[in-house]
């Protein structure tokens, strides 16, 4: 029998940086609930502007046809938590200080 329960800590891995051109970027490698040794990839993009969820992805099966999974929304509930606020924030101000940087060049 096959589980569709979520695993307790699904969230293997978890990065918040910034890409230019992109915005804040919030990537996971997160475990498949009904397969224990397959790790999937699902990525948010915020605007780094109106912190507004902009582009998401995922490499399992509902991502390929581009349709929101459990683990999208897993990520979107986490983007509330106070750490990864923090983090969100500090990709932020690093975003901020390239731009002041790229400006100054002239």
């Amino acid at each position: 029998m096959i589980s569709t329960q979520i695993p307790k800590n699904p969230i293997k891995r978890l990065d918040v940086f910034y890409t230019l051109g992109e915005g804040v970027i919030i990537s996971a490698d997160v475990q498949s609930r009904t397969r224990k040794d397959l790790i999937h990839y699902s990525r948010i993009a915020i605007d780094p502007i109106s912190l507004k969820i902009v582009k998401e992805s995922c490499s399992c099966e509902a991502g390929a046809f581009h349709r929101k999974c459990w683990r999208l929304k897993v990520l979107e509930q986490l983007i509330s938590s106070e750490e990864i606020k923090a983090k969100i924030e500090k990709a932020r101000q690093e975003m901020m200080q390239i731009e002041e940087d790229i400006a100054s060049w002239g």
